[in-house]
């Protein structure tokens, strides 16, 4: 394993690669790119797996063929793991069934060895889409919670109006009747006559256009009055 630091805010680069010849290669056109850069060269799954968690790269570039291991069996790895970081592959030769597999694997790129120049634009290009899709997922974010601050605005503004329409007493029989308990149970738990609950529970039903116990219950339920 090898390693480059940059300390102008460099990209950091995971090189799935055994062969340091052709590391060379890609770094140098990396380098006339103009692209900072600190990056780790690893060639076997085990380091592959752990520099995907530790390194955190900001670019996977991995060969197609390695002796033991090849670029798209890397590219499913880290794919079931949830990890979308941008991958590229780099292929000595691009038939049209790999090219295939790519589209359908959903790999983001791949480079051919005998054009290697072009590595520093595709490069760029898929951080600039990383970047885009962070802010995306950031305004995302962001809207789902202000939606959830104005559903929570909205059903606080939904329990004050029920409230203006019904009573202290009658909101208090209301939230009884919608959790299953009997005229008799709510006149014990509230100290007041079943004739007085039944009066409430009229009230109720009139001021809140229901009809019945099981309307009341999904009235509640419906406001999220209840759990």
């Amino acid at each position: 394993m090898e390693s480059d630091h940059d300390i102008s805010n460099p990209c950091a680069i995971l090189f799935l690669e055994n062969m340091v010849e052709d590391l060379e290669l890609m770094l140098r056109e990396i380098k006339k790119g103009g692209i900072n850069n600190v990056y780790r060269r690893v060639s076997t799954k085990k380091e592959f797996l752990s520099n995907v968690e530790e390194f955190n790269p900001d670019i996977i570039i991995s060969d197609y063929a390695l002796p033991m291991f090849n670029g798209m069996h890397a590219f499913r790895l880290v794919r079931e793991r949830a990890i979308f970081t941008p991958f590229i592959l780099v292929t000595g030769t691009l038939t049209e069934e790999l090219a295939l597999e790519c589209l359908q694997e959903g790999v983001d790129d791949f480079v051919l060895k005998s054009n290697l120049k072009r590595l520093p634009s595709v490069i760029l290009r898929l951080l600039q889409m990383k970047e885009v899709q962070k802010e995306k997922d950031r305004i995302a974010k962001e809207l789902e919670l202000k939606n959830a601050q104005l559903n929570k605005l909205q059903v606080q503004n939904d329990h004050t109006k029920i409230r203006e329409r019904l009573s202290k007493r009658e909101f208090e029989i209301l939230l009884l009747i919608a959790k299953g308990r009997t005229i008799k149970e709510i006149a014990g738990f509230l100290s007041i006559s079943p004739a007085t609950v039944a009066t409430h529970r009229a009230r109720i039903l009139a001021k809140l256009f229901l009809k019945s116990n099981v309307e009341i219950t999904k009235f509640a339920f419906r406001n999220k009055l209840i759990d």
